[in-house]
């Protein structure tokens, strides 16, 4: 007689057959994130789209991803094929960051005002803010928040008192970083435009506590380059993706650690001011106020929680590369020319003698206003302007959709149309000053003023609120820059950028050749009036 079955399920000790894991077996972070895929994409196939055509798209079963890389190689390539085709109707195109809907460069008046393309939601997918170490980025989506207030409030009021700690950073700055070697002398000029930009910036936003802190002044010239280049790698990660996959980056946690070590600089000075002026008001005594964006934070603020730190960061990413950029590129086109630098001299030495450092006298400095915008025009951010994203389905003339939640962009390939612009790749210094004593076309001259034209600055109502300070700091620089040295092309060097995708580089090893020369007027001895 046989033993009485020990189990029900005794024989699969006797018979050892393999049986497949049970899906509960499998990483709860592995099956989230298949699930998240496949939704996406059957969410892809679901969504509607813009009617514009799709230049570049993918071959069936192709992975996007491998167009986004090409994009990065071939931008200008497919953006031309675009234009040439379907220019005048608006195209589709993936691009590095994604499929983009450009538009004709005569529809940025139709969208400049219109709120339904948004600016924030723009930075917002394009930087993913929503990821620890990027929320310097999430900073300057937003209209409401502290930075835009500072910059259109306070900053562009007090314009005219800060060209003082400008000039006398400047003059301390380019002493540092050029000498005073009588002898020609060659550089790459990225390296100490940037610097000296970092400066003369963090002298306004910091004031003096800060804004020859070493350490403080490599956070601010790494963070924006990190964070651009991160977020260009952070574009190619599927969205359900993203934010496992920041927290394994490298350069995700050194995005995080430059963040903490920025509030462990700020904080001690904020602690600080806050204790003097609370000892202040309780001995009687006036309040210290400080010329500096630390001290308009805090009085907009009103004792409201914020983060200083991050604010900082902010006007550094807003502020300090594209500055940068625009300073570079103007020595370059000066430098390939040097005969256009001294009716540029002979201007500033004629304003300054005779208003000093008023604002009035950057105003009357319209030649160096002309060849700055000029620079400008010939090699802007990129292709394209006013980046956006629409947050409701949008019909524009001409019969384009576009569907919520899609980027846009306006073509800004105007600024070398030879019907606008004659002799459009020469670089005349002249060209916006003869602008601006013409009553046809005078609005929209200076290098403050934007058009469809001209979209260095974006236009409406996003257009760069910062350009007021930036063409100030620019040609207080360049008054530094040109009275003191003179300046040439190193051998080898080509002005024309660099592309990437759709953006436009200085090439990092360009190089310049410079010499210290007398100064026709003692600019520190200016008044600041």
């Amino acid at each position: 007689m046989y033993p009485p079955f020990p189990s029900p399920a005794f024989w699969l000790k006797a018979n050892p057959v393999p049986v497949p894991a049970p899906i509960y077996q499998i990483p709860p972070w592995v099956a989230t994130s298949v699930i998240c895929i496949l939704a996406s994409i059957f969410l892809k196939f679901l969504t509607k789209k813009s009617n514009a055509v799709l230049v570049n798209a993918p071959n069936w079963f192709q992975p996007k991803i491998l167009k986004q890389i090409e994009f990065i190689k071939h931008g200008k390539d497919i953006f031309s094929k675009g234009k040439e085709y379907y220019g005048n109707k608006g195209f589709m195109m993936v691009t590095n960051v994604g499929e983009l809907v450009t538009l004709p460069t005569e529809f940025a008046n139709i969208i400049r005002n219109d709120e339904r393309f948004s600016f924030a939601a723009a930075v917002q997918k394009d930087f993913h803010t929503h990821i620890p170490g990027f929320e310097p980025f999430d900073a300057v989506a937003y209209d409401g928040q502290v930075l835009q207030t500072l910059v259109r409030k306070q900053l562009t009021k007090y314009l005219n008192t800060v060209s003082q700690p400008l000039s006398s950073e400047a003059t301390f700055a380019v002493d540092l970083l050029f000498g005073q070697n009588n002898d020609w002398r060659e550089v790459r000029i990225k390296e100490p435009v940037l610097d000296l930009i970092a400066r003369l910036s963090s002298r306004v936003f910091l004031g003096d506590e800060i804004c020859r802190n070493e350490e403080w002044l490599k956070i601010t010239k790494e963070y924006t380059l990190d964070g651009f280049r991160t977020a260009a790698v952070m574009s190619l990660v599927p969205g359900p993706l993203k934010r496992i996959f920041s927290w394994f980056s490298k350069d995700c946690r050194h995005l995080r650690r430059e963040v903490v070590r920025a509030r462990q600089i700020i904080t001690p000075v904020i602690e600080k001011r806050r204790l003097l002026k609370v000892q202040a008001e309780r001995n009687g005594k006036d309040v210290p106020t400080f010329n500096d964006a630390i001290d308009w934070a805090e009085a907009e603020c009103g004792g409201k929680p914020y983060d200083a730190a991050v604010l900082q960061l902010t006007l550094s990413v807003a502020a300090i590369h594209t500055t940068t950029d625009l300073l570079c590129q103007t020595l370059l086109r000066l430098a390939d020319d040097p005969s256009q630098i001294q009716p540029l001299r002979e201007e500033m030495i004629t304003v300054l003698k005779a208003e000093g450092w008023k604002k009035s006298a950057l105003y009357n400095m319209k030649l160096l206003d002309s060849a700055i915008k000029e620079a400008q025009r010939l090699k802007p951010l990129g292709m394209v302007g006013m980046r956006r994203i629409v947050t409701k389905d949008v019909e524009l003339p001409g019969g384009l959709s576009i569907r919520k939640g899609e980027r846009t962009c306006v073509d800004s390939t105007n600024m070398r149309n030879s019907a606008i612009y004659p002799d459009p790749y020469k670089y005349d210094i002249y060209r916006f000053q003869r602008m601006r004593d013409d009553p046809a076309t005078a609005s929209k001259a200076q290098l403050v003023t934007t058009s469809p034209d001209h979209l260095a600055f974006g236009h409406g109502m996003h257009a760069c609120p910062g350009r007021f300070f930036a063409a100030n700091e620019t040609k207080i620089a360049l008054c530094h820059l040109l009275l003191k040295y003179d300046w040439k092309l190193a051998p080898g060097t080509n002005v024309e950028p660099l592309v990437f995708g759709l953006q436009f580089n200085i090439n990092p090893e360009n190089k310049l050749l410079y010499r210290r020369r007398k100064e026709e007027i003692d600019l520190e001895s200016l008044e600041f009036i």
